[in-house]
């Protein structure tokens, strides 16, 4: 029953070893090892049992709790077309952000990732064909909810930290001392403004990871098992 188990271990290569999927993969095995048995005692030979049962379940994604099967293509195209109008957006609210060397750096480069960005968009919508655009694979909605999830929690993380460095490093002795903030004029207000206001601008990044859940849900292609 060896080929058995290696033929069962390889239906979840690429799942986490999760206590789910290890039952799950305990229950298979021995499904599969009582179909052979059955019709072993039938007198059917060993080898040939053994291929009518493997045969019998060719993949598990229909059975992981969250597995969806969505319209890839279509998927992919709209995401692009998401993160494209976000990198627009956040190219348009950098241009102030000019003004300082960080700011300047970080506007040119959402001027690059949205060209490139346009560009891919306009290749992948360009294919119009319904064998490319019916193109179904399978996702996991929990994994993409759990990796959203993650995504706010790090974003928030990234925002605490890099606020707090900045005012340990600006203000850090004065605070220690007891000394006074002052603020030159209205120019270094508002460097100190977009330098704090500098990295909101990665919050592309979860809302990001939120579209995606939600285009997962809108090109979902239907039931797994009629596959």
């Amino acid at each position: 029953m060896n080929s058995l188990k290696e033929y069962v271990d390889n239906l979840f290569v690429g799942y986490e070893d999760s206590k789910e999927t290890m039952e799950l993969k305990d229950e298979i095995l021995s499904n599969l090892e009582a179909k052979v048995n059955d019709l072993t005692s039938k007198g059917m030979n060993y080898n040939e049992a053994l291929k009518v049962s493997k045969e019998s379940i060719k993949s598990v994604d229909y059975l992981i709790d969250g597995n969806k099967k969505i319209y890839f293509n279509r998927y992919k195209i709209e995401f692009i077309q998401v993160a494209l109008l976000y990198s627009i957006i956040a190219w348009i609210i950098t241009i102030p952000l000019r003004i300082i060397f960080m700011g300047t750096m970080i506007n040119s480069f959402l001027l690059v990732v949205s060209v490139i960005l346009c560009i891919i968009f306009l290749v992948l919508n360009s294919k119009k064909r319904s064998s490319y655009m019916d193109k179904v694979t399978i996702y996991n909605i929990k994994s993409i909810l759990r990796y959203k999830k993650l995504g706010w929690i790090f974003w928030w993380m990234f925002i605490l930290v890099s606020t707090l460095s900045k005012v340990a490093i600006e203000f850090g002795s004065n605070i220690w001392f007891s000394r006074s903030i002052t603020i030159s004029g209205p120019y270094q207000f508002a460097v100190l403004v977009l330098r704090y206001a500098l990295p909101f601008i990665s919050i592309i990044i979860p809302l990001l990871l939120n579209k995606s859940s939600k285009l997962i849900l809108k090109y979902e292609a239907g039931d797994l098992s009629e596959s």
